[in-house]
């Protein structure tokens, strides 16, 4: 059974909604009530919740706001409900993770459905995280290398994202990919690439290339351009201006002096 925390300072709908969905059936329990952002976030860091479905419109601070917020300190799912159908806050709220948008009034069946397709995401997002707290869990050490014991939660996540990098550095990967394979949102992966190594994930990933782009320079005889084919890059003077950044020369340069 999963938690939920329901925020909504509409004191009815609240209500309706605790007393009237049928939640253990689709495999959640309410474990929190709230009718304004403030107290919802400090209920949600008590509780821990596996979802929170929250409106945008709350007292004081927005249920987007709040998320926004609870984004670096807790890792959970969310549903919006909301009586406005507009894009400005459909695409903040895509950006900041956000699984489900569902517009009052609230229409049982979507509710009913948003939260099984919760279900089945959170089920598969905590065997990812499981997976994770093994000692042998895979990724590229970071900058300040911890035993695997005393990881945090973000850490293991940076260490996947490493992992998937070191993977598929080759393809044409984005943070968004990288986000959705450990199923998390894309301003949480951005958010940590830069608290836990000071780098973008850009950065990061034209790191892992050019890494591969020495080693191919020093131990094939392929062509620039067939290594910037190989690494991604489908214009080869782009590549060039990258190289030269993390060595300071050329492509043609660092393999003649090679």
């Amino acid at each position: 059974m999963y938690r939920a925390v329901l925020i909504e300072d509409e004191d009815l709908l609240r209500e309706g909604l605790f007393w009237t969905t049928p939640w253990a059936e689709h495999g959640f329990e309410v474990v929190g009530c709230a009718g304004d952002a403030v107290e919802g976030e400090r209920m949600i860091l008590e509780a821990r919740p596996d979802l929170v479905i929250t409106d945008i419109r709350l007292p004081k601070v927005s249920g987007l706001d709040m998320i926004e917020s609870l984004t670096e300190k807790i890792m959970c799912d969310y549903i919006i409900i909301s009586g406005y159908d507009e894009f400005q806050y459909a695409r903040r709220a895509i950006s900041l993770g956000v699984r489900e948008y569902l517009l009052k009034p609230i229409d049982d069946a979507e509710l009913l459905l948003a939260l099984d397709k919760l279900r089945e995401h959170i089920a598969r997002r905590k065997e990812i995280e499981t997976a994770m707290t093994r000692p042998d869990a895979p990724g590229e050490p970071l900058p300040t290398e911890k035993p695997a014991a005393e990881k945090s939660l973000g850490d293991r996540y940076i260490d996947a994202a490493l992992d998937y990098i070191t993977r598929n550095f080759a393809k044409n990967i984005t943070v968004r990919s990288v986000a959705d394979a450990l199923l998390i949102s894309e301003s949480y992966l951005t958010k940590l690439f830069k608290r836990k190594t000071d780098r973008s994930f850009l950065d990061t990933l034209t790191m892992f290339r050019m890494r591969e782009a020495v080693r191919l320079l020093e131990e094939t005889g392929l062509k620039v351009y067939e290594i910037a084919n190989r690494l991604g890059y489908q214009d080869t003077q782009y590549f060039s201006t990258l190289f030269r950044k993390f060595a300071g020369v050329s492509p043609s340069e660092y393999k003649r002096g090679h």
